[in-house]
C-alpha cells in the first residue's frame, strides 16, 4: 500500500508542477512573458525531479521480497547474479524516450522484464540494504552465508544469469556456475559501464543525470564501450579455455553470449527498439541501443525446450 501512496503522490507533485505552477504565478499578477518563464521552469523541474523520486521509491517498495516472489509463482525462478557495484547501471535505451532522463530504469529492471515469462528473477541483495533497488526480487542473508544462498537458488533455477564484472565474488559465480549449472541454461550479460565515480557524484545524483542522457557527447561512451570489452577480453582469456567451442574474438554490439544446446557458445544478436531510426541522430548511444525482450528470444526460446529445472 505505501508503495502505491508514494507513487500515486509522484504522478499528483508532477501534475502539480506541469500545471499548477504557471497558474499559481500568473494568479499571483507575475508578468507574462519571459519573466514568469524565468521563474516557473526552474519550479517545474524541481517538481519533475520530486515526483520521479516519489515515483521510484513507490516501485521500490511494491517489489516483492524473492521468498514472497517464489511463494506466489512456483514457476522454477530465474537466477540473477551480479557485483552490488553494478545495481546502478542504468540502460541507456529508455532513455532516448520522452521523460526517459526522469524515469531511469536500470539494465537489471530490463532484464527482469525480458525473464518474467520463464519464471520469477531473484537475486541476492546487499546485506546492509533496507530496501531493494528496482529489478528482482532480492534474498537477503548475512555476507558469510552468500554462497551457500547462491548454491541454494541456483539448483532450483530455470536459468541463471550473470552481469559479468571484475571482483571476486562475480568471477566465483562464474566459475562455479560453469561446473554446476548445465551450459545451456546460462546466460552471460556484458553491460555498458560508465566510471562509478561519474555516475556517482552528488549533482549528477540531484539532476538525474547518467553519460548516457547526452548521447552527442561521444567521451562517455567511449569510456563505457572500453570499460564493456574489458570485462569481455577477460571472461574470454578466463572462460574460454575451460569451452569446448570457441568464444568471438570481439563481442561487437552483442551484450549476451549464452550456449547452444551441444555446448557451444553463441552472441545472441542485438535486436534494436522498434524507433531505432530516430537514434541516427545521436551517434554515440545508437550503438548501445537494444529491445531486451527481442533479443533474449532465441535464449527463452531454447529454455522452453529443457527441462523446468537445472539443478
Amino acid at each position: 500500500m505505501l508503495g502505491w501512496l508514494l507513487s500515486g503522490a509522484g504522478v499528483v507533485v508532477i501534475f502539480a508542477g506541469l500545471l499548477g505552477v504557471p497558474a499559481a504565478l500568473g494568479g499571483a499578477g507575475q508578468p507574462d512573458g519571459e519573466n514568469l518563464d524565468l521563474v516557473a521552469v526552474p519550479l517545474i523541474f524541481v517538481a519533475m525531479v520530486i515526483g520521479a523520486l516519489l515515483i521510484t521509491r513507490g516501485r521500490q517498495w511494491r517489489i516483492l521480497p524473492a521468498v514472497e516472489s517464489l511463494r506466489r509463482d512456483r514457476r522454477p525462478p530465474v537466477l540473477f547474479l551480479r557485483s552490488f557495484d553494478d545495481d546502478d547501471l542504468v540502460d541507456p535505451t529508455p532513455r532516448m524516450i520522452p521523460l526517459g532522463a526522469f524515469f531511469a530504469r536500470t539494465y537489471e529492471e530490463s532484464l527482469v522484464g525480458a525473464l518474467n515469462s520463464v519464471g520469477p528473477v531473484v537475486s541476492i541483495g546487499r546485506p546492509t540494504e533496507t530496501l531493494a533497488r528496482l529489478g528482482s526480487g532480492r534474498l537477503f542473508v548475512p555476507d558469510h552465508a552468500w554462497r551457500t544462498a547462491v548454491d541454494h537458488l541456483r539448483q532450483c533455477s530455470a536459468a541463471v544469469v550473470v552481469m559479468v564484472g571484475r571482483s571476486d565474488g562475480v568471477w566465483w559465480e562464474i566459475t562455479s556456475c560453469l561446473d554446476r549449472v548445465p551450459r545451456a541454461a546460462l546466460l552471460f550479460f556484458f553491460p555498458y559501464v560508465e566510471d562509478a565515480a561519474k555516475r556517482r557524484s552528488w549533482w549528477r545524483r540531484l539532476l538525474a543525470f547518467h553519460p548516457a542522457e547526452v548521447p552527442l557527447w561521444s567521451s562517455p561512451y567511449r569510456r563505457m564501450k572500453r570499460e564493456r570489452e574489458a570485462r569481455y577480453a577477460l571472461f574470454r582469456d578466463r572462460v574460454g579455455p575451460l569451452l569446448a567451442g570457441k568464444l568471438p574474438p570481439t563481442l561487437g554490439d552483442s551484450l549476451f553470449i549464452d550456449f547452444l544446446p551441444d555446448g557451444s557458445p553463441r552472441a545472441l544478436k542485438t535486436v534494436r527498439p522498434g524507433w531505432w531510426p530516430l537514434a541516427l541522430l545521436t551517434p554515440s548511444l545508437r550503438h548501445m541501443l537494444a529491445n531486451p525482450a527481442a533479443t533474449l528470444r532465441p535464449f527463452v526460446d531454447k529454455l522452453g525446450s529443457l527441462s523446468g529445472r537445472i539443478g
